[in-house]
């Protein structure tokens, strides 16, 4: 299998990765004392259901408890929904996390790609409306978008779930992203669940968690049929122990989101003033993010560049409509925000690839 995502440590030498799009904090406080009790209850079954960490998540989320369903990390519910709803069709703004494609064409469904304009700055318009047509099985966004960090607004979502319902096509809205902004709860469509038939909104604990290592996320809908479909897709016992029990946890640490949001919020800001600042033929351009990551343009091969000084960033050149025209040697480059410390070490060693 080509791995074509961040976080490959294994098989590079590492020293700081950038690449992939962790909490800077690490894990919220009594976590990591939660799976390591889980651990050692390891000996029986976990709850195929999850049912205390699904009563925690609806408590947090202001939802019901049976419209949440857990998942092995956001990206089994994903391959889930696809398998359950078998699309034909499917609508994907690019650039988008490819996990989207390779699920939709590992279950024999067709990908339409929709181009989001640079010129734009990779920001989603009113024109997408008019891609959703009655043959459109599925809609998958991610807000914000992952790698460009961009955002839809909350009228755009509302009129692509709108034309979604008209058309009866279902919208997978990815807000893995969504806790890292100051914004979450204007853009999220968690509130929305009735309104919306045919939403199903897609969380997971790894990013804003710091928790990757232990896959835990779950998806939101109202709709039991789907929810029924996508268990059927699932294999039982999904979700470990140490996930669920670190999960509970995770949701009663107060202030952590907070303290995250204005840390990006911070960090992001000093990213972009010093990296407008390099000096020339470093960057090209910096793309406006909301998220934990920043996008950019390189006339350089900044990934290899970066590499050989330990500090692993993502390549985004498998990303569609992030390919540098031919014979130019221009790329696009992802790096997470870390903490100050890391970032400044980051930028240090950035400038001096003249």
């Amino acid at each position: 299998m080509d791995y074509l995502h961040g976080g490959d440590i294994y098989r590079n030498a590492v020293q700081y990765d950038f690449s992939v799009n962790i909490n800077p904090l690490g894990m919220p406080p009594g976590c990591v004392e939660a799976a390591k009790r889980g651990v050692e209850l390891c000996t029986q079954y976990p709850d195929f259901r999850g049912e205390e960490l699904c009563r925690a998540i609806a408590e947090a989320e202001g939802v019901r408890e049976e419209q949440v369903i857990l998942g092995n990390g956001a990206a089994e519910l994903l391959y889930a929904l696809i398998s359950c709803l078998h699309p034909g069709r499917v609508l994907i703004p690019v650039p988008a996390f490819g996990e989207y494609e390779a699920a939709v064409t590992a279950f024999g469904g067709k990908c339409d790609f929709w181009e989001i304009q640079e010129k734009a700055d990779f920001r989603l318009e009113e024109t997408f409306l008019e891609a959703i047509e009655g043959f459109t099985d599925l809609v998958i966004l991610c807000n914000p978008n992952n790698p460009t960090g961009v955002s839809i607004n909350k009228e755009l979502l509302l009129q692509i779930a709108e034309k979604c319902e008209k058309t009866g096509t279902w919208l997978c809205a990815d807000e893995c992203f969504l806790p890292f902004t100051e914004r979450e709860g204007e853009l999220t469509l968690k509130h929305s669940l009735e309104a919306f038939p045919h939403l199903v909104i897609l969380r997971a604990f790894t990013k804003i968690y710091g928790m990757p290592g232990l896959r835990l996320g779950y998806g939101l809908t109202a709709d039991k049929r789907v929810l029924s479909g996508i268990r059927r897709c699932l294999q039982p016992w999904n979700t470990s122990i140490p996930a669920q029990m670190a999960g509970i946890q995770a949701l009663k640490a107060q202030g952590f989101v907070e303290q995250t949001v204005k840390l990006v919020k911070d960090e992001r800001e000093f990213l972009c003033r010093e990296l407008a600042d390099m000096p020339s033929g470093i960057v090209d351009k910096i793309y406006p993010s909301e998220a934990n990551f920043i996008l950019m343009r390189s006339p350089i091969d900044l990934y290899t560049r970066m590499l050989e000084q330990g500090f692993l960033i993502r390549n985004c050149r498998d990303y569609r409509g992030l390919k540098s025209k031919q014979g130019s040697s221009t790329g696009y480059f992802r790096i997470a925000v870390r903490t100050h410390e890391e970032n400044r070490i980051l930028l240090d060693c950035m400038r001096r690839l003249r």
